[in-house]
């Protein structure tokens, strides 16, 4: 491992299923393939639906890496936790692509010392490998009573990020945007102040393009395609 690992994850955080013109499970397949993985957190109860929770399953599933469910209440941790998965996740696949290569075994084929060696470090990598993300935020008009735990979550994660000597490249993505599917509110920083005042700008209304708000999160963070950051079509 001789380069610099960076992890490019999308996050979606989203309390609904997607009502947009487009599948977001059709969306999913040239994100992957450009090295970029999606994780979901769902803000789930007892109202959601069966299909619901199928469709953020789904997502995560065939975007590569975690779903968490979650109350409102818990969002702040699970935020972090699904980071922290994807990062582990990210170095599991590299380290084994490497043993592969070098051995022709995964992790889970090697001697039980040497196993321990390498989960040691992938602990100590996990802490410096950097981060390009994107939180592509569901701001539909159902999220209205949970907009702003969901604002505090993104903060924290920022604050804990912090204490990482890897990169910290946060943006967030909002959608709907107005009559748009969605907007970069924020573009990459690690400054948590730039982030708080751009999450302040927040309106909640809408249905929920979840399609077209993946699409246009993976040309922001792989291309910097801000383009208005609006609803430009593009066939994926």
């Amino acid at each position: 491992m001789k380069n610099k690992i960076l992890l490019k994850q999308i996050i979606l955080v989203t309390d609904g299923e997607s009502n947009g013109l487009k599948n977001p499970i059709n969306s999913i397949n040239p994100i992957v393939k450009s090295g970029i993985t999606i994780s979901v957190v769902g803000i789930l109860d007892e109202n959601s639906s069966e299909s619901t929770l199928l469709e953020m399953q789904q997502i995560a599933q065939f975007g590569k890496e975690v779903f968490e469910s979650t109350d409102l209440d818990n969002l702040n941790s699970t935020i972090y936790t699904t980071t922290q998965k994807s990062i582990y996740n990210t170095l599991n696949s590299v380290i084994n692509h490497e043993l592969k290569s070098l051995m022709n075994k995964d992790i889970k084929d090697i001697n039980p010392n040497s196993r321990e060696k390498v989960i040691n470090m992938m602990e100590d990598l996990s802490d410096t490998l950097d981060l390009k993300t994107i939180i592509l935020l569901d701001t539909s008009k159902s999220m209205k009573f949970k907009i702003q735990e969901a604002k505090k979550s993104i903060v924290n994660l920022l604050h804990i990020l912090k204490s990482r000597k890897g990169k910290n490249n946060i943006g967030v993505v909002i959608f709907p945007y107005k009559d748009n599917d969605y907007k970069l509110i924020c573009d990459f920083t690690d400054d948590i102040n730039i982030i708080k005042n751009n999450l302040k700008k927040i309106d909640i209304g809408g249905l929920t393009p979840t399609a077209e708000a993946l699409e246009g999160a993976f040309r922001i963070i792989e291309f910097n395609e801000v383009e208005n950051n609006y609803r430009k079509r593009m066939d994926l």
